[in-house]
């Protein structure tokens, strides 16, 4: 499987348009060409056209140098293009279907269209021969597959070129050049578009340009569209096991989740509280696996300082182990029905959120006074409890919790953020950061613990000690420090 980002411009051009001179543009020094291709994709979506909503689109290609599977994703203002070999069958390979099972959510993907191009290409080179970009001129036919689909025909020019400095200067001046020869710019996005003569697109949030106007009900519908396309995004990294996937999956639940509690005076009826759980739910399952990750690392820095005779390593290896079980569960549980009944919940929320008349007030009236009055309150009743000689460990952990969740709501209300509301929000997450240092330190002195029960070694035992003692140090420096950040916010 490869993966390039592809930065292309397309071009709607008449049948008899003639193509400039590109040799002649400035900036390129001398042009190539290569053969004629003789192009025929099958494009593959869902009956509800799940992927072309989402930007995405996926095709079974054969004709040219890049026969196989192609999957294009967004990726900001241009897309990036994921291929794998053509296989020995029209089934969609598991690779890219991994990448889009958070879009299509077990719906089958079935042929949408048929897309056959006759491609003449040109190449456009600097002097020493480096590739500024590839312009093709396709003389398109098309059959839509989708019901009283009709045929078509076209032609378009494209010009992509490759993600560097000079690729991007010579599509500017390329640019000037097709469209000075009669180029302009498409009614459709891509092929796929004008064959099925739709471009279905999931509707975005606008919010005013003017932070202040907006209300309620927009900062918190922009806020839940964000956060749901940041756990759709980190699906496929997770799948993959990328490197910090499952806690960023985890933090968009936790956003998620963050809005529907913390401004749930705003929602009526009983969805939200059901979404809640179900997001609390994954971001347990998630958090298995970012838990044991931290504790790998944070247990294998010891040994790495060379002072505790492996005990650090034989610590980093049990949650290593405890690591791979949880990839095990989160693997199981984003396979799942559940999962995609989850998504599917969190868009209809999203389409017709079921907000009450107050939602419509602004938001700098609105949510911003609410904000302010709930770290108040958290303040007052976290230093209270803090300063009670028999608060535990797992008192100090629901406050931190706590702090997390109005950390995730004053983002949402960040465009309305001013003056004194502003330095409670910073001094908040000093709060957090200091809560986070003593949970890492507390969970990290349970694992030692359950290691020295079992171990009958008394070397290994002394160092356990040793290392708890670290910990043990860390979590009460951190615990010092609440009372003082505390008092800022109040």
């Amino acid at each position: 499987m490869a993966e390039q980002r592809e930065i292309e411009t397309k071009y709607e051009v008449g049948a008899d348009t003639a193509v400039p001179a590109l040799a002649a543009v400035p900036g390129v020094d001398h042009t190539s060409t290569d053969e004629v291709f003789h192009l025929s994709a099958v494009y593959y979506d869902t009956e509800a056209l799940d992927l072309s909503a989402n930007r995405i689109t996926l095709r079974r290609r054969t004709g040219g140098k890049d026969d196989g599977w192609h999957l294009k994703l967004p990726d900001g203002a241009d897309r990036r293009e994921v291929t794998a070999p053509l296989g020995d069958d029209d089934e969609v390979p598991a690779e890219l279907l991994d990448r889009v099972r958070a879009v299509v959510r077990g719906r089958p993907l079935a042929p949408i269209a048929i897309v056959n191009n006759q491609r003449h290409t040109t190449y456009c080179h600097a002097a020493d021969g480096e590739l500024l970009g590839e312009f093709v001129d396709d003389h398109v036919s098309s059959v839509s597959l989708l019901p009283e689909g009709a045929e078509k025909t076209w032609r378009e020019w494209e010009f992509e070129v490759p993600d560097t400095a000079l690729g991007r200067k010579a599509a500017i001046a390329v640019d000037r050049a097709l469209r000075a020869a009669g180029g302009d710019t498409p009614d459709s996005a891509s092929k796929l578009a004008r064959a099925i003569d739709a471009d279905p697109r999931r509707g975005t949030v606008e919010l005013p340009k003017k932070a202040s106007h907006a209300t309620a009900a927009q900062l918190l519908v922009a806020a839940l569209a964000a956060y749901r396309d940041r756990l759709v995004q980190q699906d496929p990294q997770v799948r993959q096991h990328g490197d910090d996937s499952v806690h960023q999956m985890r933090v968009a639940t936790r956003q998620l989740r963050s809005v529907l509690t913390e401004y749930s005076g705003f929602f009526s009826g009983p969805a939200r509280a059901a979404l809640s759980s179900e997001l609390k739910l994954l971001a347990s399952v998630l958090g298995a696996v970012r838990d044991a990750e931290v504790l790998a690392d944070r247990f294998a820095a010891f040994d790495a300082e060379g002072e505790l005779g492996g005990a650090g390593a034989a610590l980093a290896e049990r949650q290593r182990a405890a690591e791979a079980r949880g990839w095990v569960r989160v693997a199981s549980a984003l396979d799942s029905d559940r999962y995609y009944l989850l998504l599917d919940a969190v868009d209809a929320l999203i389409e017709d959120p079921p907000l009450k008349d107050r939602a419509e007030q602004p938001a700098v009236k609105s949510l911003a006074p609410l904000l302010h009055k709930r770290i108040r309150a958290f303040a007052k009743e976290s230093s209270a409890l803090l300063a009670d000689p028999a608060a535990t460990d797992d008192d100090v952990h629901a406050v931190r919790k706590h702090a997390k969740r109005l950390r995730y709501a004053a983002a949402v209300v960040e465009p309305v953020v001013r003056g004194e509301l502003r330095a409670q929000v910073k001094a908040l997450a000093a709060v957090q950061t200091r809560l986070g240092e003593f949970q890492d330190a507390t969970i990290a002195r349970d694992a030692i613990a359950d290691l020295a029960a079992e171990t009958t070694d008394p070397a290994i035992a002394f160092r356990l000690g040793r290392l708890d003692a670290v910990e043990e140090r860390r979590a009460a420096r951190a615990r010092a420090s609440l009372p003082e950040l505390l008092r800022k916010l109040r």
